[in-house]
């Protein structure tokens, strides 16, 4: 908690204060912000305890380590205080406190009435509380380009923080006037910035989540997003707007944004693209195994009109939206080691999956890159897979009344217009139909050298000094007598559905899979060093 007085362009005025100044992201950077603004003859960080934000390097700024439920210390560090910039406490509840709910209470509503009590005893002039948006938007409910008037507090909150964040905000409003204390409200949409370790824990858990090559919902969705130092900046435009036009402004609450609607899967890959991860792939429907707000976050439209901060406050975004990503991502590196995201994972280099698939159209296809083209393939691969296997044809029947009915549709095809009801059809050539010589060419040689290979593997079983390669061989065609077991149809389904499947899992958890199969290994060289140690002399100088 901070406290600031604003003062004209010509001097600095009396002190102010920032409330959890140093454990929210808010607080560290609007202390910072008053600060350097060099209105105020001192800055004062009430909070109850420290947090790793570092205060501005500012010899005007001094940190009080306030609890809100100690009126005595609280009067104290607010006297002098023209000025109080009070931020939402439930994000600093987030990062510390045991979480329930009474905890929750007593720090922002009762917290928040104590702190009001004390306004008014000490003399302070101006109260700007930020919360947040979310107060006006309840569930899967999308929200489009509301205004303060036509998005009221819902009839049902979504959840309790929300609930408690709209109790804070109407004991502002409701404070304003009294014993001459003038307030207003800032509603911030979905703050980020430097610090924000929220933010990126959740985007680096869920690139590296099964979920991460995922879109919840249709992927289209909108969000408005804030950096945090235009928050900041809004609310040193709306404390001055109090001193200049108290009668426009007070008791009103104002929604900030930075200005630039934007697909919330969008943001989303923007900031995993700036960390080294992949982008975001195929659609999905909700999914239980995610908390309700996530969903509701990650599939609603949540869209805010700013022009009535534009015109009463004079706010106007100072941090694009673009810069303020890059600025937050660049701090990941500074919180890696608490995020648990690993070196390898940052980086922009190829998975070995990707590798393994040649980085090119089947790449993308079978790590699910290109969903259209991914779920094109699956259904033509179904569609065979039950034209020549779950029938009651043979395969022979089959293949015939399949090259019958492809020969129907390319000659439909070829007798039809070039325009069909306003539509081009696009014509087959003769050229789709040809195989190339350098692509024959590359065929024959790939399979000149697959034979060349199983050969040298055969003359080598033949000298007999290959006991790694002998192993091999046993451990593949004994699981190949195993496979045999089962019936054809049922075993090229499981490969069938294995190739959209083992790939993609090994791209999302490589670090594991190696791990597991290097344990393993290790195990099974320890294991067999044991069995050749107890060996006769004789054999054992012969396997050496």
């Amino acid at each position: 908690m901070a406290t600031a007085g604003a003062g004209p362009a010509t001097g600095k005025s009396a002190a102010s204060a920032v409330t959890f100044g140093r454990s929210t992201l808010l607080g560290s950077h609007l202390a910072a912000a008053l600060a350097a603004s060099g209105h105020w003859s001192a800055v004062a960080v009430l909070d109850p305890s420290p947090a790793p934000l570092p205060l501005p390097a500012s010899p005007h700024v001094r940190h009080h380590a306030v609890d809100l439920s100690d009126p005595a210390r609280l009067a104290s560090a607010l006297a002098g205080a023209d000025a109080v910039f009070h931020v939402d406490a439930t994000t600093a509840a987030a990062s510390g406190g045991d979480g329930s709910f009474l905890s929750l209470h007593r720090l922002a509503a009762e917290g928040t009435r104590r702190l009001l009590a004390a306004c008014r005893a000490a003399g302070v002039r101006r109260v700007v509380y930020t919360g947040s948006a979310d107060v006006v938007a309840a569930g899967a409910r999308d929200v489009v380009n509301a205004d303060e008037d036509s998005a009221p507090y819902p009839d049902k909150f979504g959840n309790a923080v929300s609930e408690l964040r709209a109790q804070v905000e109407m004991m502002v409003l409701d404070a304003d006037g009294v014993d001459g204390m003038r307030t207003c409200v800032l509603r911030p949409s979905n703050m980020f910035g430097p610090g924000d370790s929220s933010l990126l824990r959740f985007v680096a858990g869920y690139a590296r989540s099964p979920f991460g090559k995922f879109v919840i919902g249709g992927g289209s969705n909108i969000s408005d997003f804030t950096y945090v130092e235009n928050v900041a900046h809004a609310n040193i435009c709306a404390e001055q707007a109090l001193c200049s036009d108290a009668a426009s402004v007070a008791g009103k609450p104002f929604f900030v944004t930075n200005n630039e609607p934007m697909e919330i899967w969008e943001f989303m890959s923007c900031i995993m693209e700036a960390m080294g991860c992949q982008r975001l792939g195929f659609q999905m429907f909700s999914t239980p195994l995610l908390h309700p707000d996530t969903i509701y976050f990650l599939s609603c439209t949540r869209t805010f009109n700013t022009s009535k901060a534009r015109r009463l406050l004079g706010y106007y975004p100072i941090v694009s939206l673009e810069d303020g990503i890059m600025k937050t991502v660049g701090s990941f590196s500074e919180l890696s080691d608490n995020l648990g995201f690993s070196r390898k994972q940052r980086s922009c280099e190829s998975s070995k999956a990707d590798k393994l698939l040649g980085s090119g159209t089947a790449a993308d296809i079978l790590l699910w890159r290109d969903e259209k083209r991914t779920f094109s393939f699956v259904t033509v691969l179904f569609l065979l897979f039950y034209w020549f296997m779950l029938s009651d044809r043979t395969f022979v029947s089959s293949a015939a009344k399949f090259l019958l009915v492809t020969s129907l549709a390319l000659f439909i095809h070829g007798v039809l217009p070039s325009q069909v009801f306003g539509f081009t059809v696009e014509k087959v050539t003769s050229d789709h139909f040809e195989v190339s010589q350098s692509a024959l060419r590359n065929s024959l040689m790939c399979l000149a050298s697959a034979w060349n290979g199983g050969i040298h593997k055969l003359r080598v079983l033949a000298e007999g000094e290959d006991w790694s390669t002998l192993l091999k061989v046993f451990a593949f065609l004994y699981s190949i007598k195993i496979l045999l077991n089962f019936q054809f149809r049922l075993l090229m389904g499981l490969v069938l559905a294995s190739l959209f499947i083992v790939f993609i899992v090994y791209e999302q958890c490589e670090e594991e899979i190696d791990s597991l199969v290097s344990n393993a290994s290790g195990k099974i060289k320890w294991l067999m060093d044991r069995v050749v140690e107890r060996l006769p002399a004789s054999l054992k100088a012969y396997i050496s």
